[in-house]
């Protein structure tokens, strides 16, 4: 009976790591936005990876990312080729969502996006703005009233650096971006992190960045409780990576 008992618990232990490990499909985004996540040699990296990898150990998941251009990642996640996508936000392409239920984490991820440009130009109001530059796939919601009334051309591009860049040689007057995604960049470009300035005092947008899905509504949940019982350790990622 002894020997029995063992040989069924040996078999149940090495049985363990191949029902835990369900593999899962996360959509990503291509686009570098470091600290948040970038693509190194096909390699899924930052903030975003160190989270989502922290919460799979913890519950027994496989994460298998996939990174795709934005709109790519929207569609492919939307027909089911992805069962999960990070970044993502109730309002955004609430047009394309209509018909699907879609489960949204607690906030995973704070964000901050504004006007950035010269320190010259700071606290000069909105009135000086008539370029502005942004990411391809961005939608600047505060100045899209003025846009829309043709008070402010928008000009955008895939390539964060190229924005910059621009901003830097007045090609456009302001960029609407995550400060501390500019930050980094301008780092990595060999430019003094100073030489765009955030403008708080122009219309901004401070909110979250969540994980969804379709059809993991008790992933979402679990993910919900490890963000809460696991704050000290989303707390120590963020400052590892500087937000």
């Amino acid at each position: 009976m002894n020997r029995c008992s063992a040989l069924l618990l040996g078999l149940f232990l090495c049985a363990m790591p191949v029902l835990a490990l369900e593999e899962i499909r996360v959509g990503v985004e291509l686009q570098p936005y470091a600290p948040y996540s970038e693509v190194v040699e096909g390699e899924y990296r930052g903030y975003a990876r160190d989270l989502l990898d922290a919460f799979a150990a913890e519950h027994g998941y496989r994460f298998v990312y996939t990174p795709l251009p934005v709109r790519r990642l929207l569609n492919d996640y939307l027909a089911g080729r992805v069962d999960l996508k990070f970044p993502d936000h109730p309002q955004w392409n609430a047009d394309q969502k209509t018909g699907h239920t879609l489960h949204y984490s607690d906030p995973a991820a704070p964000y901050v996006d504004g006007i950035l440009l010269k320190p010259q130009y700071l606290g000069q109001g909105m009135q000086r703005i008539e370029r502005l530059g942004t990411q391809n796939g961005f939608t600047p919601w505060p100045y899209l009233t003025e846009i829309h009334a043709g008070r402010i051309h928008l000009i955008q591009a895939n390539q964060i650096e190229s924005l910059l860049r621009m901003a830097s040689s007045d090609r456009v007057d302001a960029v609407y971006l995550n400060p501390k995604v500019v930050a980094h960049h301008l780092g990595q470009m060999g430019m003094a992190t100073d030489s765009l300035v955030y403008d708080p005092t122009l219309p901004h947008v401070e909110d979250h960045y969540y994980l969804s899905s379709i059809r993991h509504r008790q992933l979402i949940e679990a993910f919900n409780r490890f963000l809460a019982e696991r704050a000290d350790l989303v707390t120590a990622i963020r400052l590892r990576h500087g937000l």
